[in-house]
């Protein structure tokens, strides 16, 4: 049975994201008054690397008596990221993502150099392939993505966290798989829903932990309760393995009930494994789904023999 999400396919690599953002990075405040308003410009005129961050985010979001501007919003943002103002270097580096690439990553790696822990994710992401953004100069490098994720990681950086242990687990290296669990765990400690996913996965299939069908249905049943997946992250795949995941455990990863169906879950994954078989290139989001369909048709084949 699938998931009952929409089935909207995701690329491995992502695309450019729409809108020039970076994803996990969106944030709102609120709009001041025109007296603050004209505060903030005195103070921003006067090279205030503060206020120009803050003045030049009121013309990328509109305020009071202000109309959107990127173009002097960026100029402003520019002004503090002269004076090495790190929440000004990002706001530029996303305001450049979709019309000036090469400088975007520019300037993520200048922030991350800076000691900024979002911008060691990002440039992680880069390097990683997580984030494709083309024609910018910087070629596919695990190792350099590592490393950049690892110091965001000692910043306490949850996505990181996530996507250094994605790293550790996407591949058949077991080596750091325990390590990437002690990652999941802390990231899901901060709200993760692809942590908590992560966590029963790798407990249905003993990956960085002894298998444990328990520990993995407390984490699934979790799901669609104190966490939300978010179907848009899911290709055709993925979502037939967790479908049979589903089946498997007798539970709705969008929250509520179902019947458990170990008929259904043999069929969907082994429709993953045929779509893993049948494609030159990796069909799943994570390597992992195509190990959870594997092993446990191995587990159903198992239960099922004389």
């Amino acid at each position: 049975m699938k998931l009952r999400l929409h089935t909207i396919a995701l690329s491995v690599v992502l695309a450019l994201i729409s809108g020039g953002a970076w994803p996990g990075t969106a944030g709102a405040q609120d709009s001041p008054s025109a007296a603050q308003s004209d505060a903030l410009a005195e103070a921003a005129a006067r090279g205030n690397a503060a206020a120009q961050y803050e003045y030049g985010h009121l013309y990328e979001t509109g305020a009071e008596g202000i109309t959107t501007d990127y173009e002097v919003a960026a100029d402003w943002y520019r002004l503090a990221a002269e004076q090495d103002h790190l929440a000004a270097i990002l706001a530029l580096s996303t305001l450049l993502l979709q019309r000036d690439p090469p400088e975007s990553i520019r300037l993520v790696l200048r922030a991350a150099e800076l000691g900024s822990p979002e911008a060691q994710w990002r440039a992680g992401q880069v390097y990683s392939g997580r984030i494709f953004v083309p024609l910018v100069g910087v070629n596919l490098d695990r190792e350099i993505a590592l490393q950049w994720f690892e110091r965001a990681v000692q910043q306490g950086h949850h996505l990181a966290q996530e996507a250094l242990a994605d790293l550790y687990t996407d591949s058949d290296d077991p080596s750091l798989y325990q390590e990437a669990f002690t990652l999941y765990q802390q990231a899901a400690d901060g709200g993760a829903a692809w942590a908590a996913l992560r966590l029963g996965i790798m407990y249905t299939i003993g990956e960085g932990v002894e298998e444990n069908e328990a520990a993995a249905f407390g984490w699934f049943a979790r799901l669609g309760s104190e966490y939300e997946l978010n179907p848009d992250r899911f290709s055709a795949a993925d979502l037939d393995v967790l479908g049979g995941l589903q089946s498997y455990y007798g539970l709705n990863f969008l929250g509520g009930d179902i019947e458990r169906d170990l008929s259904a879950a043999r069929e969907a994954f082994t429709i993953a494994t045929q779509s893993m078989n049948a494609q030159l290139f990796q069909p799943f989001l994570h390597a992992s789904f195509g190990r959870t369909a594997e092993r446990i048709l191995e587990k159903l084949e198992t239960a099922s023999a004389p």
